[in-house]
């Protein structure tokens, strides 16, 4: 399919100013995905630091591939995080053409963070709770989400800690949603159950992001 003017308009500075060679942390994630656009649907490069633990080689790079995910506005799966091997070669083998001889890449998932959300609320007069129920979902699966996720809808930040607050907020303004009058956020298995005791804040690592483990909502 040809390239739409908009999409043009956007690649072109970032194309001028790389001039394909990684030089900087964003001429890396450009450069990676114009190598695979179908496959990737986010990526983050990361220089480490000596605080972040253990001896850093010089010249290191950190390239996090969040894989291109269908329809991602739901509780994604282990496996379809997992990043193809096949890819991670293909990636690799096209970042090392284009980076300066000192810099070496490592090509490598986030650390992903599951979070589940329970979540206690009055439906508003005349609201049909199933309605109520899919909106909140639909909400709390597409806000905590390293796709499609945060405010700007671009995917959780990376190395963002997440508060209850940051929940409440986005849940703000759901039609038939009178009032909230819980929310409590529990970690996760990679299969979406809670575990633990609920969790005032969960805090990320530089290379961490959020994903959505399995939420519940309680009509009171």
């Amino acid at each position: 399919d040809a390239e739409t003017l908009e999409n043009a308009m956007t690649r072109a500075p970032a194309l001028l100013r790389s001039h394909q060679r990684a030089v900087t942390a964003e001429d890396f994630e450009f450069l990676a995905l114009q190598a695979l656009p179908a496959a990737i649907g986010r990526v983050k490069c990361l220089h480490p630091r000596p605080s972040d633990g253990g001896r850093v080689a010089p010249g290191l790079v950190y390239v996090l591939v969040v894989p291109r995910v269908p329809q991602p506005e739901r509780y994604i799966g282990p496996q379809e995080l997992k990043l193809r091997e096949q890819d991670v070669n293909i990636l690799k083998a096209f970042l090392d053409e284009h980076r300066l001889l000192t810099t070496r890449v490592d090509v490598r998932p986030p650390a992903y963070y599951w979070i589940s959300a329970k979540v206690t609320l009055g439906a508003a007069p005349g609201a049909i709770s199933t309605d109520v129920e899919t909106m909140v979902l639909n909400k709390l699966y597409s806000f905590l989400n390293p796709l499609v996720g945060d405010q700007s809808g671009a995917g959780w930040q990376f190395g963002r800690h997440l508060y209850p607050s940051d929940v409440y907020q986005s849940l703000q303004g759901i039609p038939g949603v009178q009032f909230i009058r819980n929310l409590e956020l529990y970690t996760a298995n990679p299969e979406g159950e809670p575990q633990g005791k609920p969790v005032d804040c969960l805090e990320l690592v530089s290379h961490g992001v959020i994903v959505s483990g399995k939420h519940t909502v309680i009509f009171v």
